[in-house]
């Protein structure tokens, strides 16, 4: 007996040993000081954003053309067409040719690890630390694919047991926590499982929450998830009307504790957000179905490739997607960003390399910004209803 005994034993305690391990969090995490006038300052990461992010306008359910083909070959690339021009894009491209600009984002999250360990996070208010958490986690998880870059499709990568989200690639105050750590165990504990927290939490593919243009601050924060979240709702990636059924996107079931009674409680939810125009199917929707998804990254051309063929090219400067950047940082975290500015601002193509449909990819993204962007009002909040 006590031969099978002993192993099951050890096998007990090096389980409950693994248990033991995970850390106790802080509990000044969870605290706040609501008078607080304390702010952190995210004018590095800010500028990388501007410099960076091509805003993709008003969510729209037009869906992108197809890829036909470059004459003299018969090959075409395979994308989503109703969600591949959802969501903004950032230019993992122009990361990958300058080490310099990878290393300023690695900079960036170390250094906003650093911050509870200079300011206790309950000297903040709410909004301040669920920006900082916003903050940290989208750079740690743009740092992480610039490691794999130009890796297209993003779900082992994000889902696998080792993947983006369950690896510990954080460490606050000592605290070794993963991706996953940061939401379910510090927001969705904080903000009481906020579904609005949810449209901050930018993962580097299509199916997710956009990524900003700027960085989340305590004055902006509940403003920009509000706007996250229209634009997530009323775009192809996070619902879409299909008959009797009412698709929405699998990022939702992959986050259904924060919809106990799934159908209802996310039925009342996206009706907070959604247009009009579309609340009629959702009320008269047989089932809701989990189903949609694109684990495409989001990165600027794609998965578009050029295949080659017998096709007439001509040189033409890069659209200008762009040309928005923000102002020089006051901070010397970011690494070289003379460079960063001028990398940015010198970005010509060569459009011989790329087929013609990216072109009309990248038209369509710079007509829906131009023509569109500003034209939809999310809703009417005043200061103070946007931080509550």
């Amino acid at each position: 007996m006590k031969k099978y005994w002993l192993p099951a034993f050890a096998a007990l305690m090096c389980a409950l040993g693994t248990q033991a391990s995970e850390p106790e969090l802080p509990k000044h995490w969870f605290g706040e000081d609501p008078n607080s006038t304390i702010t952190v300052d995210y004018s590095d990461w800010n500028y990388i954003l501007q410099a960076s992010v091509l805003l993709s306008g008003p969510p729209s359910r037009e869906e992108a053309q197809e890829d036909r083909g470059s004459i003299g070959t018969k090959m075409k690339n395979k994308y989503n067409v109703k969600t591949v021009n959802a969501g903004n894009k950032f230019f993992y491209e122009r990361f990958r040719k300058e080490p310099e600009l990878k290393q300023s984002i690695s900079t960036i999250r170390d250094s906003l690890q650093r911050v509870p360990s200079e300011v206790p996070l309950n000297l903040l208010t709410n909004n301040e630390q669920l920006a900082y958490w916003l903050n940290l986690y989208n750079v740690v998880v743009v740092d992480e694919i610039n490691k794999i870059y130009p890796e297209k499709k993003l779900e082992d990568f994000v889902t696998d047991d080792d993947g983006l989200l369950e690896r510990k690639t954080v460490t606050v105050e000592g605290v070794e926590l993963s991706l996953n750590d940061i939401q379910h165990k510090v927001l969705k504990v904080k903000f009481d499982r906020d579904p609005l927290t949810l449209y901050g939490l930018y993962q580097g593919y299509i199916g997710s929450p956009s990524i900003r243009k700027h960085a989340y601050t305590g004055d902006n924060v509940r403003r920009t998830l509000t706007a996250n979240a229209f634009d997530f709702i009323n775009s192809n990636r996070g619902t879409y009307p299909a008959g009797k059924d009412f698709l929405v996107a699998n990022f939702y079931k992959r986050n259904a504790d924060y919809f106990p009674d799934f159908k209802a409680d996310l039925s009342a939810h996206l009706k907070e957000y959604l247009s009009m125009a579309d609340q009629n199917a959702l009320e008269n929707a047989k089932k809701l179905v989990a189903k949609i998804d694109d684990w495409t990254v989001t990165d600027i051309y794609g998965s578009t490739q050029n295949f080659g063929g017998s096709v007439a090219t001509n040189n033409a400067a890069f659209i200008g997607a762009f040309s928005q950047l923000g102002g020089s940082p006051e901070t010397s975290e970011v690494a070289n960003t003379e460079l960063l500015s001028d990398a940015m601002q010198s970005r010509s193509v060569n459009y011989g390399r790329f087929s013609p449909e990216l072109m009309v990819r990248l038209r369509e993204l710079k007509h829906r910004n131009e023509e569109n962007f500003g034209t939809v009002t999310v809703k009417d909040l005043d200061e103070d209803g946007a931080q509550n």
